[in-house]
């Protein structure tokens, strides 16, 4: 039968065969772009209920097993026991519940709601914490179950700290460049690696002026020569304006090591070579990508323009460029 737009696919056939259950309510506390899908998948089992509890293997089965706990060793062992009400997990939802000032309930939609008069990112940590709480304790009794592990307190605390990522912040300073040097900011980027390729180019002057910038498309090459091509086509570029001092900033650390030491393809070499000897300084520095953002797009275009000629043996494009600017002319390569 078709949809109701009156179009017979796969999706209306599927609607037709497939058993339709009530919605559970505690669903889209779940599946949130704040929670990982990992993290998403296992609570969701716990939501459903279908974790192989003694309790639940004895019913399905109809097996004599010795349900016990394995977190307390004193009750009889279901789903909410272990997740809630065991001694260890009742310890271990009383310390949240001193960070957070918050307390905690078996049932997650009631658990939540005593934090909806919190600001919103506490109401995201209190959801996190709920649900990380419950995927550790259960990995601890999977652990106490399978691999006969005894129970220790130190080693759940951190097993929950590992989920936090924890960088620390890095201050980053800019210094325009000296008045007689121009600074180019240099990136490449490949669709597939290898695949079809861009570089971009964006130059400034001591003032910090933005005087030109570029997308070049290099046809079919790996992401590492990109990023190659581009700053060699940057400082052929950069001749126009008849500076002997350059600055390159890249956000690729293995290719500013590459080029300070000389260590080059020999396809490139020689193009390398030439260049240089038009500048008596040129300085490479490493930059972060949050820095990069602006060649990181001119690059990413360059993927995308056309390349009729193709690509030399030495890596030259012979195509027009893409200029952004009005004050750069167009330029052949």
């Amino acid at each position: 039968m078709p949809d109701l737009k009156g179009v017979f696919s796969v999706s209306s056939a599927k609607e037709l065969v497939r058993n339709k259950f009530p919605k559970v309510e505690r669903a889209s506390l779940i599946w949130r772009k704040e929670i990982h899908p990992v993290l998403a998948a296992q609570n969701w089992k716990f939501l459903r209920g279908i974790c192989a509890t003694h309790d639940l293997i004895k019913e399905r089965f109809k097996i004599p097993i010795a349900s016990r706990c394995c977190l307390c060793g004193i009750e009889e062992e279901t789903l909410d026991h272990v997740l809630f009400s065991c001694s260890f997990a009742t310890r271990a939802w009383n310390w949240i519940s001193q960070i957070f000032d918050l307390i905690p309930n078996s049932n997650l939609i009631i658990s939540c709601k005593v934090a909806s008069g919190r600001s919103q990112m506490v109401w995201e940590l209190w959801l996190l914490a709920n649900l990380v709480f419950k995927s550790e304790l259960w990995a601890l009794r999977n652990k106490g179950v399978f691999e006969q592990k005894k129970l220790n307190w130190n080693v759940f605390l951190k097993s929950v700290l590992k989920r936090v990522k924890w960088q620390q912040p890095k201050e980053y300073f800019w210094h325009p460049r000296e008045s007689n040097e121009i600074l180019l900011y240099c990136d490449g980027a490949a669709r597939g690696n290898p695949g079809r390729a861009g570089a971009g180019v964006v130059a400034l002057d001591a003032s910090c002026n933005v005087i030109g910038a570029m997308s070049i498309g290099l046809g079919i090459t790996t992401n590492y020569l990109a990023k190659l091509y581009g700053i060699i086509i940057g400082l052929e570029w950069a001749k126009r304006w008849g500076v002997r001092r350059i600055c390159i900033r890249s956000d690729s650390s293995s290719m500013v090591e590459a080029l300070n030491d000389s260590c080059l393809p020999w396809f490139a070499r020689r193009r390398w070579l030439e260049v240089c000897r038009h500048y008596n300084s040129i300085r490479f520095i490493h930059t972060y990508r949050e820095e990069n953002f602006a060649e990181d797009v001119m690059a990413k275009r360059g993927c995308y323009l056309d390349n009729e000629a193709g690509m030399h043996y030495d890596g030259r494009p012979s195509f027009l460029i893409n200029v952004e600017f009005p004050n750069v002319t167009y330029y052949r390569f």
